[in-house]
């Protein structure tokens, strides 16, 4: 089918460790200029009702990294979460409307798809040479309005054991300057060869001279499974979408009687539907 052929060729042509240039050491400039062009900025919109039910529209906003030429990009979870609008902009200002194809909440990692060609796909680096005091430059879209920045630094250590949204990562750490809008982004190494994905959301206050990214070979496997499946396989996965319900105004707002777990979707023809869980039930 076309989509498996779509998947085939993101695992066969964009997740792999290879480069004409492997281990050649370029400045910051041109390690910028090698890859500004495979970074993308993502802005999203996320819809949420009050208690009366009137629609508010939010806006959030992170950073891609383009695996393939003909547009399978991938960034974070929690960038692209709760999102009923991915919009992806290139470095050049054209834009495009984003379809999801497959998120990970567990590491943090989703791929989306735009329909476009010709796209420059970054360079997939190996995360298992890096030592601590290599070149680290991280290219992403700080603050949400910054796309395409380029901050550099070293890499300070390999194997941090970070929280993040509850979810406990191993992350490589930098003293890349990074922010919020950084997530999603690469974080590249001294041959412009992308080693991680920045994870830019916030892990404390007066926080400086700490950023962090997941390693680029724990992120590969994730994003073929994603590409070709939609999700990771072999994981324990329900297809259904909880609300936990614990106050009297929130009761109101989806018209309960009592607190507790509701399912607030399943989806067709997943593990839940199949159960015979709908939309409204309480666990």
């Amino acid at each position: 089918s076309s989509d498996s052929t779509q998947a085939s060729t993101v695992q066969h042509s964009a997740l792999t460790t290879a480069s004409s240039n492997s281990g050649d050491t370029l400045t910051v400039a041109q390690i910028a200029a090698q890859t500004a062009n495979s970074v993308v900025e993502i802005t999203t919109e996320s819809t949420t009702y009050d208690m009366y039910m009137r629609q508010t529209v939010s806006e959030g906003a992170g950073s891609g990294v383009i695996l393939t030429s003909d547009g399978y990009i991938a960034t974070n979870n929690h960038v692209i979460e709760g999102a009923s609008k991915i919009t992806v902009t290139l470095k050049d200002g054209t834009s495009y409307s984003a379809k999801l194809i497959g998120t990970d909440s567990q590491g943090d990692v989703a791929v989306v798809k735009i329909d476009a060609t010709g796209l420059q796909p970054a360079v997939i680096g190996d995360s298992s040479t890096l030592q601590v005091g290599d070149v680290a430059v991280a290219v992403g879209n700080p603050l949400g309005q910054l796309g395409g920045t380029v901050t550099d630094g070293i890499i300070s250590a390999l194997d941090r054991e970070i929280t993040v949204s509850g979810e406990t990562m191993n992350l490589l750490q930098t003293d890349a300057a990074v922010n919020p809008g950084n997530s999603g982004g690469g974080l590249f190494n001294a041959s412009g060869e992308l080693v991680g994905i920045v994870v830019a959301k916030s892990i404390g206050t007066e926080v400086e001279g700490l950023g962090f990214a997941i390693p680029i070979d724990d992120v590969t496997p994730v994003l073929e499974e994603l590409s070709k499946h939609g999700y990771v396989t072999g994981r324990p996965y329900m297809g259904a979408t909880l609300l936990d319900i614990t106050d009297a105004q929130t009761m109101m707002m989806y018209r309960v009687n009592r607190q507790g777990v509701y399912v607030l979707k399943v989806e067709e023809n997943g593990k839940a539907a199949q159960a015979g869980l709908m939309a409204g039930d309480c666990i």
